[in-house]
């Protein structure tokens, strides 16, 4: 299979990815597309508008906003599991 070189233009990297492989990971064609890294050293190529990016948008949105739980209360919370006393979800 033969792949286009890709453009860079500024912070921006432009790959052409061909149309079939496109359609066989079920992302929308000519809609934007984003590489975010998978956690095991590779990339993966999503939709921007897929419902986890949506919820990452707005999980920033709301941390931007002031709208968070902090590192201490949190962990407040994970070392209370499986004791007696288990702590509510912090908000």
């Amino acid at each position: 299979m033969l792949y286009d070189y890709p453009n860079r233009l500024g912070n921006t990297l432009t790959v052409e990815v061909p149309e079939d492989l496109v359609t066989e990971a079920s992302l929308p064609v000519g809609e934007p597309l984003q590489w975010v890294p998978n956690g095991n050293g590779s990339i993966a190529l999503v939709s921007t508008q897929s419902p986890e990016h949506i919820h990452i948008r707005q999980g920033l949105a709301d941390l931007t906003a002031g709208k968070g739980v902090s590192h201490e209360r949190v962990s407040e919370w994970l070392d209370s599991w499986g004791t007696g006393n288990e702590l509510p979800t912090p908000e």
